[in-house]
């Protein structure tokens, strides 16, 4: 017998298995793309530029990972785990058809909130015809249960994708404004886009396709904000040590989960990329629309900002000192001084 499924229980099920699906198709290239990429420049040019090419395949598995993750915690059989991964891969946005060549081209992830979409009318749809189909399962289940949710999947995805866009052009009223302000919203609305299903990286290159490189940095500072919070809150809550390094290292999404149970945590997030944003126009840390939803992951908008004259000196303050300085102290004050949650609001779930 089933165990009962509340909205909330399904909601940051699902939540969970996106953080752990996107870690883990996401990790390898945060972490070694830039590693292989200065390797190959020196030595074994082929090698390296083949894996830098294994590393970065692997985001296009995201989808599937995410319904793994979601079967497996909810302890759905092969069958229907498999089901549930191939349905948001198809309904995910990650590979679409275009009309006019007749051939699907493919991207890393796809739509993240269609993605959240999908997995949950899947799982509703697989929990509710499980075990109806005896024999025929292996028939009926890839239709009902796959085939239905990606067809949906289809079908919502434009709108999804218009939800994105909405929020860029909310980001986008920020560049018409006086640099210190337009520094400090972008760097606090990139703090909150890497903690949901916003893709920072597509946002970045949505809004900064132009010469924006104060704003372009602003917004790497902002995806650092988050992941210095985190960090020093995962810690805090004595995860284990993989857990905190992940944060860093680019698994800042590992975190969804914690900031929809408990929002308050934006308050230190917040407040960390405000003062990001503000080292960010007074140091004139630049970027552009490849750093901008990065942050300090495989180090490419500490490099970027020194490609585009940014002094050395001024990066390490602002991508490394300031942030982590201040995440600390906001912490501090929002934790055991206004007492806003309790250190255990930064635990994750058993990897």
């Amino acid at each position: 017998m089933q165990e009962k499924l509340g909205f909330k229980k399904l909601f940051n099920t699902v939540l969970n298995g996106m953080a752990l699906g996107i870690v883990a198709g996401l990790i390898a290239n945060a972490v070694l793309s830039a590693v292989f990429k200065y390797l190959g420049k020196y030595f074994l040019t082929d090698v390296f530029a083949m894996l830098g090419q294994a590393v970065y395949l692997l985001q296009f598995a995201v989808p599937v990972l995410v319904g793994v993750a979601i079967g497996m915690t909810l302890k759905f059989s092969a069958l229907e785990t498999a089901v549930l991964g191939s349905a948001i891969l198809a309904g995910s946005g990650s590979i679409v058809y275009n009309a006019e060549t007749k051939l699907y081209t493919a991207t890393p992830m796809g739509d993240l909130f269609n993605v959240l979409l999908v997995s949950l009318v899947a799982v509703v749809i697989i929990r509710a015809v499980s075990g109806k189909f005896g024999s025929l399962t292996i028939i009926f289940l890839p239709i009902i249960g796959g085939a239905v949710p990606a067809f949906i999947g289809l079908l919502t995805l434009p709108y999804m994708k218009k939800l994105t866009n909405l929020l860029a052009d909310g980001v986008l009223t920020f560049t018409t404004l006086q640099p210190l302000l337009m520094c400090i919203l972008i760097a606090m609305s990139f703090s909150l886009f890497i903690v949901t299903p916003v893709s920072t990286v597509a946002m970045g290159i949505v809004l900064f396709s132009n010469a924006n490189n104060l704003g372009a940095g602003a917004a790497a500072l902002g995806v650092v904000s988050a992941a210095a919070v985190l960090m020093i809150g995962s810690i805090k809550a004595k995860n284990p040590k993989g857990v905190s390094w992940a944060i860093l290292l680019g698994a800042i999404k590992l975190m969804m989960p914690n900031c929809a149970r408990t929002p308050l945590l934006l308050v230190p997030i917040f407040l960390t990329a405000a003062t990001a944003g503000f080292s960010g126009w007074l140091f004139n840390v630049l970027g552009d629309k490849s750093s901008a939803g990065f942050g300090i992951i495989g180090l490419i908008g500490p490099v970027k900002a020194a490609e585009l004259s940014t002094q050395v000196p001024y990066i390490i303050l602002s991508f490394i000192v300031i942030p982590f300085v201040a995440a600390f102290v906001f912490d501090k004050i929002c934790s055991d001084v206004l007492k806003l949650y309790k250190k255990d609001a930064y635990k994750t779930e058993s990897l």
